[in-house]
């Protein structure tokens, strides 16, 4: 008894007509291997999207645990900040400044009186960032240098950067530095570098910490923090 085949025809319009003779199994098999690479297809895409997806929940709790841990970190660092302006001061006139509480009838106003809220003044808007902020001295004055970056790259930033001296004391010295130095237009990065003398008396033995102040082109403070001199100084 003859075996089954099966006649395919390929027929050109510019060609002889051409006939392959195929039996069950073999058709048999191309059929299943044209259902499996199709599975197959299917199955990759779907794990593509799958992975896709899980990764960009990952990249969004990124983001998140990042704002988080920088929001710690300021937190920690102005806790830092506190104490060590705390400890610069007396122990006991500063207990005495914690501890009093003012009488209605005697109406006595203690004759200095530490803001630390004022004096630290902290702030930021997510929209610049400060890294490798380094101060040395230089001649008879201080030279520093820090990376600016611009954090919302979908349009550039514009500003100036403000800078002063908070003393030992409570004190704040104003900076007289280069307006060009500071002034920046940026997309992503740059790298500021600009020196100051001492204002008036003052002596790096006196300095606590410099303030960094941002401001946008519009007057817009967008950030402003102290940065202990023993952090940064080098």
């Amino acid at each position: 008894m003859s075996k089954t085949k099966y006649n395919v025809l390929f027929m050109r319009d510019d060609d002889t007509v051409k006939r392959y003779r195929l039996s069950p199994v073999l058709l048999k098999f191309f059929l299943w291997f044209l259902i499996v690479m199709i599975a197959c297809a299917g199955g990759g895409a779907w794990a593509g999207y799958t992975f896709w997806k899980s990764n960009k929940e990952l990249k969004k709790d990124k983001i998140t645990l990042r704002q988080e841990l920088n929001k710690s970190a300021v937190q920690l660092e102005r806790l830092q900040n506190v104490n060590k302006i705390l400890d610069s001061y007396d122990p006991n006139e500063l207990q005495s400044l914690l501890t009093a509480v003012p009488l209605e009838e005697k109406k006595v106003e203690p004759k200095s009186r530490l803001n630390l809220s004022k004096l630290l003044n902290y702030k930021n808007l997510m929209r610049a960032g400060v890294e490798n902020i380094k101060l040395r001295k230089s001649g008879n004055g201080l030279a520093l240098s820090l990376d600016l970056n611009n954090l919302q790259t979908s349009s550039s930033l514009n500003g100036l950067i403000g800078l002063e001296l908070v003393l030992n004391d409570g004190e704040v010295a104003k900076v007289k530095s280069n307006h060009d130095d500071l002034s920046f237009q940026i997309q992503r990065f740059k790298v500021v570098r600009t020196r100051f003398p001492f204002p008036g008396d003052v002596d790096l033995k006196d300095i606590y910490g410099l303030r960094l102040k941002i401001n946008t082109s519009d007057h817009e403070l967008i950030f402003s923090e102290v940065y202990p001199i023993s952090g940064i100084y080098n």
